[in-house]
């Protein structure tokens, strides 16, 4: 089921079936049901191309075995962490696969979860396709922020704009999605209408791990801090911690933007500058938690 993007979700399937565009972007939020969307559209139309029951055919996507329906994202590297980018091999193995005949007469589609997450190699390689689309094939981009993306795919594709959730709305995505937990005003008032992030904090501790990350700020000593920082690393990761971290400040600078609206800003540059390095988990904690409380030392941290 659909929550919200109705208007959305109606432009995109009258484009894929008058055939009006081959290249999507799906522009939005983090968690606001773009990736479900896609899915659903995809799997829809899958359906109705074939004579097996919808369940049958959505089982056989969401495993990934209908040959008409691929789906792209990040890949695990052999010690069970997420890899930073989508990578190149991935785009050629998907320009090889569609070379191929398709399995069957029906519409191809190629769902990338998320574009922004392609390295550079693979976005040239991605560009390539969009320039010279296969026949009757749709690619269905997944897009958390389209100014970061080249100017050129951007031009190659039909740009749909998703809205954040209103609360009620992440209300019932959170209830949709079995959660038994009551619905926390807190953790809603942290997401910015994202119910995929609110059902991520909701799954790693909820109200806790909120008040762990904001007790980080009140740590100011740094041997103090190293320990605070190491403890909240036993059950999660820096990203995890960081991200919230960061909604926490730009909540705070919205009611008190004289004093904290520097330290969001500061902190998250910082997470842009350190996004693809690899420094020590509880490192980076720490230098962002510094940041957050002192932005003026921001030469400090970036030596």
């Amino acid at each position: 089921m659909i929550i919200s993007h109705t208007s959305v979700y109606q432009t995109l399937e009258s484009a894929i079936e008058k055939q009006h565009h081959h290249g999507f972007l799906l522009a939005g939020p983090k968690g606001v049901g773009k990736a479900t969307l896609a899915k659903t559209i995809a799997i829809t139309a899958l359906a109705k191309a074939s004579q097996q029951p919808f369940q049958i055919i959505e089982r056989q996507c969401l495993s990934g075995a209908y040959p008409n329906y691929i789906y792209i994202t990040k890949l695990v590297d052999d010690d069970g962490k997420t890899k930073n980018d989508i990578t190149v091999e991935q785009i050629r193995n998907l320009l090889n696969r569609l070379k191929l005949k398709a399995a069957f007469d029906a519409p191809r589609f190629v769902i990338i979860d998320a574009i922004d997450n392609l390295n550079r190699q693979a976005a040239n390689a991605l560009l390539k396709m969009l320039e010279e689309p296969p026949l009757n094939t749709f690619f269905l981009n997944i897009c958390h922020q389209a100014s970061g993306l080249l100017p050129t795919i951007r031009s190659r594709c039909l740009q749909l704009n998703f809205k954040a959730l209103n609360n009620d709305d992440v209300k019932r995505v959170v209830a949709q999605s079995g959660a038994s937990k009551e619905f926390s005003a807190e953790i809603a008032s942290m997401v910015n209408g994202s119910a995929g992030q609110y059902l991520v904090i909701q799954n790693a501790g909820g109200e806790k791990i909120i008040d762990s990350v904001e007790k980080l700020l009140k740590i100011t000593n740094l041997s103090d801090l190293k320990t605070a920082a190491q403890d909240i690393l036993k059950n999660t990761d820096d990203a995890f911690v960081l991200e919230i971290l960061h909604q926490l400040l730009y909540q705070k600078a919205v009611a008190q933007p004289g004093v904290y609206a520097n330290s969001a800003q500061a902190v998250e540059r910082f997470l842009r500058f350190t996004q693809a390095t690899y420094i020590d988990a509880s490192q980076r904690i720490c230098a962002a938690v510094l940041l957050a409380q002192n932005p003026n030392q921001q030469e400090l941290i970036y030596g």
